[in-house]
């Protein structure tokens, strides 16, 4: 497993970034989104720098996806809960002594089950609470929850086939 350079971090950011701004920002289907470019904070080397600067990190993006989305924050505040959700995830799905702190938490280093447990989770963190924000109105619950759901599976397929892109391009 090697570690990930800063160079791969920033390929990463500007893939994922620029995917969401230009072409699934555009893609709606029955009231679903897929967003993205929430693989780029799933896939942060785990532990390295810490959790200040995961949290920062995460506000940046958001942020950088609100201005384009003429949203005020709301991307911003779910891809921070996400990233601090993810950490506390990533302390009860993996020992600390079993992986190297500074390695991708991706579909080849975590296996398809884990991974899918992994991004499903917090896939959802992040689209509920960006849809509750974004509604305002618990009294919506239910239309809520049914894009919120619907939105997670979209983003996930998403992932998932850029993972296993990703997986078929470094066999070869």
């Amino acid at each position: 497993m090697n570690k990930v350079s800063r160079l791969e971090q920033l390929a990463n950011f500007l893939l994922y970034v620029a995917l969401q701004l230009t072409v699934v920002r555009v893609i709606v289907f029955a009231h679903t989104a897929c967003f993205i470019y929430v693989a780029f904070l799933l896939l942060l080397p785990r532990g390295q720098k810490g959790l200040i600067s995961h949290l920062f990190i995460g506000f940046f993006v958001g942020l950088l996806v609100d201005l384009f989305y003429h949203s005020i924050g709301v991307h911003a505040f779910a891809s921070v809960l996400m990233v601090y959700s993810r950490t506390l995830l990533l302390k009860l799905m993996l020992p600390t002594g079993s992986y190297e702190s500074a390695i991708q938490p991706t579909l080849r280093n975590l296996g398809w089950q884990r991974f899918s447990l992994f991004s499903l989770l917090l896939i959802s963190v992040h689209h509920i609470a960006l849809f509750f924000l974004e509604a305002n109105n618990i009294l919506l619950f239910f239309v809520v929850m049914r894009r919120a759901i619907l939105s997670t599976l979209s983003t996930y397929v998403a992932v998932l086939l850029m993972q296993s892109m990703v997986l078929l391009i470094n066999k070869k």
